[in-house]
């Protein structure tokens, strides 16, 4: 459900178009220029100026933070025709078909792996049958300059298809390393963030669990860190066994976090106190020691004119409440 982004392992595509588009304003320009006074080819002449324009369009509305999903559409569609039509209409000794490999590139880059190789794959089929229909002389005999571009076309096309599925690989290894908890797995205070964002657009209710380990020093102090992360990973699961919700937090140290959706206070209350009792009743062992370990808990109620950091002060406030009270406890 959660609509976050996440940061991307290589130029963004609203990067990417920016730059494109400056690449395609200024070569239509210049061929515009060509093919109106040297080569007096006015349609492909007029089909060039309307491309530059445009791309000089989207590289105003992208350089003033105005990107739009359709610009790139619109822009490679335009592109794309251009290309086409030059293929077409000037002599294949031009070398019009040239620009027509550097298609999946782009495409892959603006669109992505599913778009990008349905982009791809219908315009190996249009440049093919374009240049079978105009490869009707002895030097361009159609079957070998169709093998020929095909061939070459689907290298690149290849590669940018492994690229692009390596690219979000990483890019899924890098979401991780961004928003997971490497001790215990669960999620960090950016994802928590990230999923508040989301969550409160689509949620009415929303009651936030702040789950702080009562006198955590002294476990470290008593038993070293190698205990006192065992028990931090021992509360993780009992937390994720106890709740049985997606959006469970490590804040930061001994603190996590859990938000709970459309429930009342008197459920979000019980489930704190299932988490508190159950942690209190866990036998945690140092080499065969138990230590007793227990949680203070803090629940705060979403309200409307709450943004992210007031929730999260308003749970930190109820905890520290819980604290001066005895720990141990629960306080809402």
């Amino acid at each position: 459900m959660s609509t976050r982004r996440y940061p991307y392992s290589s130029v963004s595509p609203e990067e990417f178009h920016k730059w494109l588009s400056t690449l395609i304003c200024v070569l239509n320009s210049v061929y515009f220029v060509l093919n109106m006074i040297t080569l007096q080819k006015l349609g492909l002449g007029t089909m060039q100026l309307a491309v530059a324009t445009f791309a000089g369009f989207c590289l105003y509305k992208s350089s003033n933070g105005l990107y739009r999903p359709w610009h790139s559409y619109v822009l490679l569609i335009s592109l794309t025709t251009n290309i086409l039509l030059s293929i077409a209409v000037m002599e294949l000794v031009a070398g019009a078909t040239y620009w027509g490999l550097a298609l999946p590139f782009w495409y892959y880059s603006l669109f992505g792996l599913r778009k990008g190789f349905i982009f791809s794959a219908i315009i190996v089929l249009s440049a093919a049958m374009v240049i079978f229909f105009r490869t009707d002389t002895q030097v361009f005999m159609p079957y070998r300059t169709i093998f020929n571009f095909t061939l070459v076309y689907c290298s690149i096309w290849l590669v940018c298809h492994i690229y692009e599925v390596q690219r979000q690989k990483t890019s899924a290894a890098l979401h991780s390393l961004a928003l997971q908890d490497d001790l215990t797995n669960l999620k960090n205070r950016h994802a928590l963030k990230a999923d508040f964002s989301a969550i409160y657009k689509h949620f009415q209710s929303i009651h936030m669990l702040m789950i702080d380990i009562d006198h955590f020093k002294s476990i470290n102090d008593k038993y070293g860190h190698d205990i006192g992360d065992s028990v931090l990973t021992e509360v993780a699961d009992l937390l994720t066994q106890s709740i049985q919700v997606k959006e469970i937090y490590r804040l930061g140290g001994e603190e996590f976090v859990c938000l709970l959706k459309d429930i009342s206070d008197e459920n979000a209350y019980k489930i704190a106190e299932k988490v508190r009792h159950s942690i209190e009743q866990k036998i945690f062992l140092s080499h065969n020691t138990p230590i007793q370990v227990t949680v203070s808990i803090g629940i705060s109620s979403l309200q409307k004119e709450h943004e992210f950091t007031d929730f999260l002060r308003s749970a930190d406030q109820k905890l520290y409440q819980a604290k001066r009270e005895g720990r141990n406890q629960i306080c809402c």
